[in-house]
């Protein structure tokens, strides 16, 4: 390293040491991450630094924008590493103390997403609406939504809903399916595709999403613990795990899927693929079953994730007396889903 490139180092570190406020970095998107089966030896105990509010990346030689893209894509695999090797109620309390990490790590982790070939939540969006326009029943034997007013209303719990995305999705299409059905499902599959054989067959569908997640960054979401939500027993369609059973007592998420589902309502999860124990994922599958709930169906066409569908049986009584049996004497995370944890390539 020349004397220039020095100087532009330190200038920098100055830069960051004098920054003030603590804000979010712009993503990660020069430092390209993979995910890592393995957990971490050791975990990193200290959130990195971040630039402070008085730096403008766009004045930045290439090598300082270099090194700043450097520090935000640590300050992201740190916050991830927390929330996949901490409980749910640590990482609520994380977010509730510097909420700013909240939006820096959904930044960072969406520029993860974008190198995928799909977004998950573009997939269950589909399958939601689509299913939804032509006459959605939640699952053998099971029925098109909870009553309300008179009619049925498919009702989901987005379960670490993020931004909100499904339900800002779910909203935009339904709008335009009241004023006219026909047109809106024409635009849906212009926009997200993958519904040449779906034809308008319901046209009294309605969908509410409730959106839960640590941090309240628009008007679709409450702020939750998600083994605790605001709703009561039974009052639930379809409960949705995007990406979301992070932390060490995510079976707890699931006890609380099945408290609020009705009677064949559907579990929807996507799971990362490399966090399966088994190749085939039958541990989690016997796991998630062992809580009440029966395998409906399994996708794992895609490089990245797995979807899985389950419904709650009412005739299927759990094998696991409680979440501590099924727990054994170790977590969840240690034998079950292994942590999401980033690397440098």
């Amino acid at each position: 390293m020349d004397k220039k490139d020095r100087k532009e180092m330190v200038e920098l570190e100055e830069k960051v040491e004098a920054g003030g406020k603590t804000r979010p970095g712009p993503g990660s998107n020069s430092s390209k991450e993979e995910v890592v089966e393995e957990r971490p030896s050791k975990r990193v105990q200290t959130l990195p630094p971040a630039y402070g509010d008085d730096i403008d990346a766009s004045k930045l030689t290439p090598l300082q924008r270099k090194m700043l893209n450097k520090l935000s894509g640590s300050r992201f695999r740190w916050i991830n590493e927390q929330l996949y090797t901490t409980d749910s109620k640590s990482a609520l309390e994380m977010i509730q103390r510097q909420p700013e990490l909240y939006e820096e790590y959904h930044k960072g982790f969406a520029s993860q997403v974008e190198s995928w070939p799909e977004n998950p939540v573009d997939v269950l969006t589909r399958k939601l609406v689509y299913k939804g326009v032509q006459k959605m029943t939640n699952a053998p034997g099971g029925r098109l939504g909870v009553d309300d007013h008179g009619g049925k209303t498919v009702v989901v719990a987005d379960m670490g809903c993020g931004e909100a995305a499904l339900a800002i999705n779910v909203d935009n299409f339904m709008q335009e399916y009241k004023r006219d059905g026909q047109n809106a499902l024409k635009k849906f599959k212009k926009k997200f595709g993958h519904g040449g054989e779906v034809n308008l067959k319901n046209r009294k569908l309605a969908i509410k999403v409730h959106s839960f997640d640590l941090k309240k960054i628009n008007d679709k979401i409450t702020v939750a613990d998600i083994k605790n939500v605001p709703l009561p027993n039974a009052s639930v369609t379809v409960a949705i795990f995007c990406l979301s059973l992070m932390g060490t007592n995510f079976l707890d998420f699931i006890a609380e899927a099945e408290r609020i589902l009705v009677p064949n309502g559907e579990l929807w999860i996507t799971e990362i693929k490399s966090r399966l124990v088994d190749s085939n994922g039958g541990t989690f599958v016997n796991a998630i079953e062992g809580l009440g709930f029966k395998l409906r169906s399994k996708d794992d066409k895609n490089k990245m994730f797995t979807q899985f569908e389950f419904y709650k049986s009412d005739k299927k009584k759990a094998k696991f007396e409680s979440r501590s049996h099924a727990r054994g004497e170790s977590t969840e995370s240690e034998w079950l889903l292994k942590p999401c944890i980033y690397k440098r390539r």
